[in-house]
């Protein structure tokens, strides 16, 4: 059965797209703005905003709320055409009057958001999506919101003033828009440019994050029919292979976070056994293999059809769908009007051979950080994949009388680790660009313009310094020597729009 038709409307200058659903009545507010826009400072900022706005809404009788998403922040409600529309009106008034709110209203909101993220709010994330992307664009996704608390009602009214406007919003509804409906947002402005994401890693392998297994990778196609089918019949074809065949895994949870025109970030969350986690990996790459190579048969693919062609059937889909609409027009994927929905039925073989053939080069797998796995070079030969590294410090790369002369200038400072706190030997440099590590352990740097965030803990006197790369390094002040002068040193090098103090324990993962 085809789905309901969808119509492009325009409601008080904005695309409003219109479809008959049978489901309860649902519309929607949605803003073309998400998770993947922040960095990894002002990360949180979009769901304060969220708190914000809900909060000058006020008392709603019918079923609503309010999201931050990936890609969109999005108000919805549900009820008769009425309601739903007085709700979507309250909430563009509220965007129209961010300006009344004050400093206390933001205090007010960031406490309960601490309440609502829990124990270790001010942590930093690490997962896959850090793994792939950095501590930037996606990766922000695992990163989380250490800096949360310190945003100030300047900070939030500037990314509502960049976001939250007539030019960056649509809307949805699943049945006729509401008899009289309107309403009133900021006038319409430019948006900034946004540089789709890209993976920064490539073909590796790195123990880290809490999912047991993730496989990652990217799926391209000018068809987004090729992309679509071949995404989920990977997503079948592991679970048969590792669950039903090998006993390995109990789920296999796919993931997509589209990127550019024609490109689909995937993944695949799988749950075996810490000490099943190498085989299924092997198992999950060797598939891939096999797919790259042969393909798919027909049935496989009449299967992925016929799945999709029942989904297209749910209402909850349609009505997903045309919130998505919204966002691909609002993100640049869609023109206003291209509301046409994606044919499988022409895809074959073939089409998903080559698109799983051209991800090859793209794969990534993500164990578990305390994965017992056997040494590297094992791990590699199993894989086919050498260990992600981090970015290569500035140290290793020079002879080591090339390196006492870079730190011999006034400008670099050296700092000595105490032998008692477990430092002994290790030192700490930091010049103009970057802060140095170094032990008989091994070296790292971060450095200065490639370090989105810098948290600082008062109480704790530590300095947790974010690199873009998805490291970080831990400046733990009480086991150096001139400690007073290494903290006055760093907030004086480290730029001053990064850095924010908190108050936990330890920025450290979980």
């Amino acid at each position: 059965m085809p789905s309901p038709a969808i119509r492009v409307l325009d409601v008080a200058g904005l695309p409003a797209y219109v479809s008959d659903i049978a489901t309860t009545f649902t519309g929607t507010l949605v803003f073309g703005v998400g998770l993947r826009d922040e960095t990894a400072r002002s990360a949180g900022t979009a769901h304060l905003l969220e708190h914000l706005i809900m909060k000058r809404v006020g008392k709603v009788a019918v079923t609503h709320n309010a999201t931050t998403s990936d890609e969109v922040i999005a108000f919805f409600a549900q009820g008769s055409p009425a309601q739903v529309g007085d709700f979507l009106t309250r909430v563009a008034a509220a965007v129209s009057s961010l300006h009344e709110i004050t400093a206390d209203d933001v205090l007010e909101q960031r406490r309960i958001i601490s309440a609502e993220l829990g124990q270790g709010d001010e942590r930093i994330g690490r997962g896959n999506l850090i793994d792939r992307f950095g501590n930037q664009s996606l990766g922000l996704l695992d990163f989380g919101s250490p800096a949360h608390r310190s945003h100030t009602r300047a900070d939030a009214l500037r990314f509502a003033d960049t976001w939250l406007h007539a030019g960056n919003a649509a809307l949805t509804f699943t049945g006729p828009i509401p008899d009289g409906f309107t309403l009133s947002l900021p006038p319409a402005r430019p948006v900034p440019e946004r540089t789709p994401p890209e993976p920064i890693r490539h073909e590796a392998w790195i123990p880290n994050g809490e999912v047991p297994l993730v496989l990652s990778l990217v799926l391209r196609s000018p068809d987004a029919a090729h992309t679509a089918v071949a995404r989920t019949l990977l997503e079948d074809a592991l679970l048969g292979r590792l669950r039903t065949e090998r006993h390995l895994v109990y789920s296999v949870n796919g993931f997509a976070f589209p990127l550019g025109a024609g490109a689909t970030f995937v993944g695949y969350a799988m749950d075996p056994r810490a000490e099943d986690a190498l085989a299924a990996a092997t198992g999950a790459v060797e598939l891939l293999r096999e797919l790259a190579e042969t393909g798919p048969d027909e049935a496989a693919i009449r299967e992925q059809i016929e799945a999709w062609d029942a989904a297209d059937d749910d209402p909850l889909a349609q009505a997903a769908q045309l919130d998505a609409i919204a966002a691909g027009v609002l993100r640049g994927r869609r023109e206003r009007d291209d509301v046409e929905a994606v044919d499988l039925h022409a895809v074959t073989p073939a089409d998903v051979q080559r698109v799983i053939a051209d991800a090859m080069t793209t794969r990534f797998i993500t164990f578990a950080g305390d994965t017992p796995l056997p040494d590297d070079d094992e791990v590699t030969a199993a894989l086919g994949m050498p260990p992600a590294e981090d970015p290569t410090p500035l140290a290793v790369t020079l002879s080591r009388g090339d390196w006492v002369r870079h730190v011999m200038p006034a400008e670099v400072e050296v700092f000595g680790g105490r032998a008692f706190r477990g430092l002994r030997g290790a030192s700490l440099f930091v010049d103009l660009e970057r802060v140095t590590f170094a032990s008989s352990a091994g070296t790292m740097e971060v450095r200065f313009d490639s370090m989105p965030v810098a948290l600082y803990s008062e109480g704790q006197r530590f300095w947790c310094l974010v690199g873009r790369e998805g490291h970080f390094m831990i400046v733990d002040l009480d086991q150096w020597r001139g400690a007073a002068k290494l903290h006055d040193l760093l907030g004086t090098r480290i730029p001053g729009d990064v850095q924010a103090g908190v108050d936990l324990e330890t920025p450290l993962p979980a």
